[in-house]
């Protein structure tokens, strides 16, 4: 089950969901009488992409999943690095924004889609917008130009987390996931563009961007394989 940070059962910190040291396993397993294995939701994305969707067949990959925040799965030389996860809690940022784990210019504070969505709403002053008018607002012109500030420094974030990765694991492929990729026509050439720009020209032409190509769905996908 995709669900949080675990270790022997216990979901040890989900900061997002306000969770911490609970025995998920055993819950579950009083309850409905079956035997479960926790495991980080981007985690078991990233395995699913790696098995059946962008980074099939890649040998050092990254899968970044940009959501309420941003999930990760690292793939050196084909298998998982189990230990390698919350992109969402590199700091990018020197005394920035305040952090839901407690600590200050969190990757996710400035490059989550909740973030971007946020402000979004912010900008138009109607809080109660869903993802699906938010989508619809963007695909107007006219609104594009209002948020051009906005989405442009959304991109430059999201491309700062992209690139330290891709060094960080040698990475020959980056897969965006999450529900980013609902967002593809507005954002995914604008984050080509900038990484083209901040990627030295020698690494760039050996990493590929991909959009990540199960959706929302590849963590459940992923849960399912061993």
């Amino acid at each position: 089950m995709p669900l949080g940070r675990s270790q022997n059962g216990y979901i040890r910190n989900a900061c997002n969901l306000k969770v911490e040291g609970l025995n998920i396993e055993q819950m579950i397993k009083e309850r409905m009488n079956v035997e479960t294995i926790t495991r980080n939701d981007g985690i078991c994305a990233g395995i699913a992409e790696k098995e059946y969707g962008a980074l099939k067949g890649c040998k050092n990959g990254v899968f970044l999943g940009f959501g309420t925040g941003v999930g990760t799965a690292v793939f050196i030389n084909g298998k998982l690095e189990e230990n390698v996860r919350s992109a969402g809690h590199i700091i990018i940022q020197k005394d920035g924004k305040e952090c839901n784990c407690g600590r200050k210019g969190c990757y996710e504070t400035y490059a989550s889609m909740k973030v971007l969505k946020h402000e979004i709403r912010e900008r138009f002053g109607n809080m109660d917008l869903s993802s699906k008018e938010i989508l619809e607002l963007l695909q107007q012109t006219k609104n594009l130009e209002k948020l051009e500030d906005i989405i442009q420094n959304y991109i430059e974030y999201v491309s700062i987390g992209v690139a330290n990765f891709a060094r960080i694991c040698s990475a020959d492929m980056v897969a965006m996931g999450g529900s980013f990729v609902y967002f593809k026509d507005i954002l995914f050439n604008k984050l080509q563009k900038e990484l083209d720009r901040i990627i030295p020209k020698n690494e760039r032409e050996n990493l590929q961007i991909k959009l990540a190509t199960l959706g929302n769905d590849a963590g459940i996908i992923g849960a399912t394989i061993k």
